[in-house]
Formats: C-alpha cells, sequence, structure tokens
C-alpha cells in the first residue's frame, strides 16, 4: 500500500511541512441560522466544515501545537468572521491511504491548502503586547484550595480515576497536568492563558462556576477558581503571538 509522507521543506531557516493539496473541494455560502460551526475529519482524507467562518478556520489551520483563539487573528476583514460556509474537500489518494495518526497531523495542512487556493490568504506571525490571562497562586502560604489535590497516579494502571469530564459549569479532572488545566481555562477565556503558578505533577480538580449568561447560584469562574481551586486568574497585558493577515478574500462559490 502507498503512504503519502509530509514532506519537509527549508524555509527561513526551519524545517516546514509541505501543505498537501486538496484535490477536490466545493464552498457554498451557509444558510444556516445557528450561531455555531463545525469542522468534521471524515475517512479518507476528507473534511467537512459546516456553518463556519473563515477566522475559524484559519485558528484551526494553524494552531500547531497550541490552541490559536480568535483575539490572535489581526487585521481580517469583518466577513473573516460574519460570514459562514459549508465546505467539503479532500486531499489525494495517496494520503488518503496513510495511517490516520498521518492524516490527522495532516488535516490543518489540507485546510492551509484551501485557504491559500480559494481565499487567497497570505499571513505572517508576530509577536504582540496584547491582553492575556495568567494563572497563579491566590493564598500567599502557598497552600491549595479545598478542590485541587495532587496526585502521583499511573494512569496506565488506574485508567478510571484518570481522564476530564465537562459539562456546562463543572469540570472533574483526574491526575490533570497544569498544562492542561490552561487549555481549559484559555477555551473559557477565549485568549492565551499563562502559568506562574508553579504547580507541577498532576492534580485531581473538581470546580463549580455559573457559565456566561446562566442564573445559577455558583460563582464565577474567576471566584471558583480563588475559592475551590486556591489558584487566581488574572487579566494583563504581555506577549502573545499572533497571526497577522496580510490578504484574503471571500471564495468563489462552486
Amino acid at each position: 500500500m502507498r503512504h503519502a509522507t509530509i514532506a519537509l521543506v527549508l524555509l527561513a531557516g526551519q524545517l516546514v511541512a509541505q501543505r498537501p493539496a486538496c484535490d477536490v473541494a466545493t464552498i457554498k455560502r451557509s444558510t444556516s441560522l445557528d450561531g455555531g460551526g463545525t469542522l468534521f475529519t471524515l475517512p479518507g482524507a476528507q473534511f467537512r466544515a459546516v456553518n463556519m467562518d473563515a477566522r475559524s478556520l484559519v485558528t484551526f489551520a494553524y494552531r500547531g501545537n497550541q490552541r490559536l483563539f480568535n483575539a490572535q487573528i489581526l487585521n481580517g476583514p469583518a466577513w473573516l468572521e460574519s460570514e459562514r460556509f459549508d465546505i467539503m474537500a479532500k486531499s489525494s489518494e495517496a494520503l488518503a491511504a496513510s495511517p490516520a495518526a498521518e492524516i490527522s497531523r495532516a488535516m490543518p495542512l489540507l485546510v492551509q491548502s484551501l485557504l491559500k487556493d480559494r481565499f487567497k490568504l497570505e499571513l505572517h506571525r508576530e509577536t504582540r503586547t496584547l491582553q492575556r490571562y495568567v494563572l497563579s497562586m491566590a493564598r500567599k502560604d502557598g497552600s491549595l484550595g479545598p478542590r485541587l489535590h495532587r496526585v502521583n497516579r499511573d494512569c496506565a494502571v488506574d485508567r478510571a480515576l484518570c481522564g476530564i469530564q465537562m459539562t456546562p459549569g463543572h469540570l472533574s479532572a483526574g491526575a490533570m497536568s497544569m498544562s492542561n488545566l490552561l487549555v481549559f481555562l484559555g477555551g473559557n477565556v477565549e485568549h492565551v492563558v499563562t502559568d506562574q503558578s508553579g504547580l507541577t505533577g498532576t492534580f485531581d480538580i473538581e470546580l463549580d462556576w455559573s457559565p456566561e449568561q446562566a442564573a445559577t447560584d455558583q460563582p464565577s469562574l474567576f471566584s471558583a477558581i480563588q475559592e475551590q481551586l486556591g489558584l487566581k486568574l488574572e487579566s494583563e497585558r504581555g506577549p502573545v503571538d499572533v497571526i497577522v493577515i496580510d490578504h484574503v478574500e471571500r471564495p468563489t462559490e462552486d
């Protein structure tokens, strides 16, 4: 069986993955009234985007090892977020015959190709001083909150005591690292979160808060983090990696 290999090319002194091309792609303006969008990875090195705005496609395609937030995409026109599209695209047969892990790694690159070819996207990366959040200890003595417990657990053995469960306003996590907690917090505040807590290792975490626009007796996320975990999440301005859009066009529908 022939497998596609993601080639590496030298660009600006760094090795980067060469983007796989979209052999077939159809784009139509979405008529859905639903405000949310979804991107599906499908068998055969295909992806489908439903009611998806172009800004979210950029954040998926260029996220790298860390999540990108809308606040990190700069200089885009208003339609980049307000207009939505239904997209179906697939790559070459060679990539489709590759192992699932390789296809998964190639998906952001495939979306990059789509944005380049159909949206005429040109961009560059910078570091700007922007709003971000910092996570630190809330108590002067460095003690943990009542719902944050340090654990030393082998998750390969105690799988039932590891992992994450989330519902609106609730997080239950077993053997969670601080880096994973930052990912969770970033997704809720929609900004980069940096860690200044000094905590290492893994923790069992239970967190309950009141989601935005929800009428509950629970505290806000910021208050809950301080009261329940003994941490504090504060806004600050600092260096943030961003993507600056130099050029983009509305795609031609087909």
